[in-house]
């Protein structure tokens, strides 16, 4: 996310589709004390895809990863059930010091401007998760006042932890905004987020105002904000997404579809949105109408890596298409017992993916999960719910508070794993239903509808 200063390389930066982007290395190492576990986790936020690799720690605790960047990301380092997620530029070098036993870090690098900017960020962050709950309450009530005085809070800390404005800063002002957007986003379409200068201070109000958006800003494209940060990606897509009401009709996907093309005027911006869009109509069930729309954007996408995903995505959801064989796959129980889904065989067989971190997916199991257990206890079903997770304490932990009933199971490595390409589980939750046979009988099956559905209709389809 951090650039090197100066405006002649952001300048560049805009015109170029990552394609054509050099790339640098990042060097993320230190030391863990007291390690509990071999390897520590260390993630990049992509726009095409977020990488997660294990990252050996040696006996002595010293571990180290390069990572070849085109622009600035985000990178995330899990620990002990911790992670620290900070802005990294193409040629930084991070040295981190990480006690697994207190849960602490230290961190330095490549020189002390730099370091106190990463750092801001990262203790940012940790108060922004501290209020997540908070945040979607106020959002779910559209309490605005409520969420804009959290988010002038959040930008007072962060201004108080940063001495010199620089493009650095910038960036990371934009992802504050569009990090609370993001969530704000579900309940008011039409947002806003507004600097309060009595609640952040008239002396750093007006030290960083030029830094800090303005209304309506969220409808300005941001190139080099959206290959750094995924918070930024998610909001844009989502924000598409609500733009246009669609539903099940051709003529409504058509118009959404033509809606973003007229948007969004930066090439790679528009070419990842229309990828996603199309992912969300395959998602959806609606084959059809997403090969069609596939059909007619190839010709025009201009970033040759979208246009190559693309492609690959007709050929991976032909394969999810309802009576398709459900792809197989072996997993690890609560137990440690490995668990096949083709020892459901002749049972309907609901397949739930899901992480310790998806909100989403933590809040059907809580809405919907009693009324799934009462609805469908001694009917012939099978709630298989699969975890992507890293770290089984946290996973079996979050199993135990949500109480998820059904067979729980553990897929590590996610989104690398063979199963997540297979079900294309990416982004979560995704949902499916498998019938007796073992085919795919629904690739879009939500848990609010499989709660709504009457006993008839129950008793119906699971004979």
């Amino acid at each position: 996310m951090f650039k090197t200063k100066g405006h002649m390389l952001i300048g560049c930066l805009l015109l170029f589709t990552l394609s054509g982007l050099a790339q640098t290395n990042t060097v993320i190492k230190g030391t863990v004390l007291h390690p509990v576990n071999d390897f520590i986790i260390v993630s990049v936020d992509g726009f095409m895809e977020n990488r997660k690799d294990s990252v050996l720690v040696s006996d002595s605790g010293y571990f180290k990863q390069e990572i070849n960047l085109k622009t600035g990301n985000y990178v995330t380092i899990t620990y002990a059930n911790q992670d620290l997620r900070f802005p990294v530029s193409p040629g930084d070098s991070v040295d981190l010091t990480l006690d697994e036993s207190l849960l602490t870090y230290n961190l330095t690098a490549s020189n002390p401007i730099r370091k106190r900017e990463i750092t801001a960020v990262i203790d940012n962050t940790a108060l922004f998760e501290g209020r997540i709950e908070e945040i979607n309450a106020a959002a779910e009530k559209r309490s605005d006042s409520l969420l804009n005085t959290i988010y002038n809070q959040q930008l007072k800390d962060y201004l108080h932890r940063i001495q010199q404005p620089s493009l650095s800063t910038k960036e990371s002002i934009h992802e504050i905004y569009y990090r609370h957007l993001t969530y704000w986003l579900s309940f008011n379409p039409v947002c806003a987020l507004k600097p309060n200068e009595k609640i952040i201070g008239k002396e750093l109000y007006a030290k960083f105002a030029s830094l800090i958006p303005a209304d309506q800003e969220y409808l300005t494209p941001n190139e080099s904000l959206f290959y750094a940060s995924d918070y930024y990606r998610t909001f844009l897509l989502n924000f598409k997404n609500t733009a246009v009401k669609s539903d099940s009709t051709n003529q409504n996907y058509q118009a959404q579809y033509q809606a973003i093309i007229g948007d969004a005027q930066k090439p790679v911006i528009k070419d990842w949105l229309i990828m996603n869009y199309i992912k969300n109509i395959y998602r959806g069930g609606s084959y059809a109408d997403a090969l069609r729309l596939s059909d007619d954007y190839k010709p025009l996408c201009q970033n040759a890596a979208i246009k190559e995903r693309i492609k690959n995505m007709d050929l991976d959801f032909a394969r999810l298409k309802n009576g398709n064989p459900a792809p197989g796959f072996t997993l690890e129980d609560l137990n440690g017992n490995n668990v096949s889904l083709s020892d459901f065989k002749g049972k309907w067989v609901y397949l739930n993916f899901w992480s310790t971190t998806s909100g989403v997916s933590i809040n059907d199991f809580m809405k919907y999960g009693p009324i799934i257990k009462e609805k469908y206890k001694d009917k012939n079903i099978v709630f298989l719910n699969i975890c992507f997770e890293e770290d089984a304490t946290k996973w079996k932990k979050r199993v135990e508070e949500l109480q998820i009933d059904g067979t729980n199971v553990i897929a590590r490595g996610w989104p690398n794993l063979k199963i997540c390409k297979d079900y294309q589980a990416d982004p979560l939750p995704r949902t499916f239903l498998i019938d007796k046979d073992g085919n795919i009988n629904n690739n879009h099956l939500l848990p609010m509808a499989l709660a709504q559905f009457d006993a008839s209709l129950i008793n119906e389809w699971l004979q």
